[in-house]
């Protein structure tokens, strides 16, 4: 229930929808107060990060939209050629026999809720580069 409150506060949730106990989300959650002695949730109005751990984007490499992941991530811009792969294989495959140049971007196509199947997390080519040195 502090989780469905914590939403509702933050503007997240419609508490006039109807629930299957014949009362609204907001009367079902009248009672329920936010516990800021817990360690687990943070409320809407103070989240760790802005965005959350990915962040929507629109721009020359992706003009109907890409989704990215920017958690734990320092810089947030980047000026400079673009590597592009039409699977995360690929990609992996690159960092494997060392072929990026340092200051290039990876740009993994085909991937994501369309493209499927799923939404893989890249950790095979994050973790690639990782082990090579490069953080960001």
């Amino acid at each position: 229930p502090m989780l469905m409150k914590t939403l509702l506060d933050g503007g997240f949730l419609h508490g006039d929808c109807m629930t299957v106990t014949g009362r609204t989300i907001a009367e079902n959650l009248r009672d329920v107060s936010f516990n800021p002695a817990q360690k687990v949730m943070r409320p809407a109005s103070n989240p760790i990060t802005a965005t959350g751990g990915v962040v929507g984007l629109k721009g020359n490499l992706a003009p109907d939209g890409a989704i990215v992941k920017v958690a734990g991530l320092s810089h947030l811009t980047h000026t400079g050629p673009a590597r592009v792969f039409d699977c995360e294989e690929d990609a992996f495959a690159a960092v494997q026999a060392r072929t990026l140049k340092r200051g290039e971007v990876i740009v993994i196509r085909y991937e994501g809720p369309k493209g499927g199947p799923g939404m893989r997390e890249m950790l095979s080519t994050t973790a690639a580069l990782y082990g090579q040195g490069e953080s960001e």
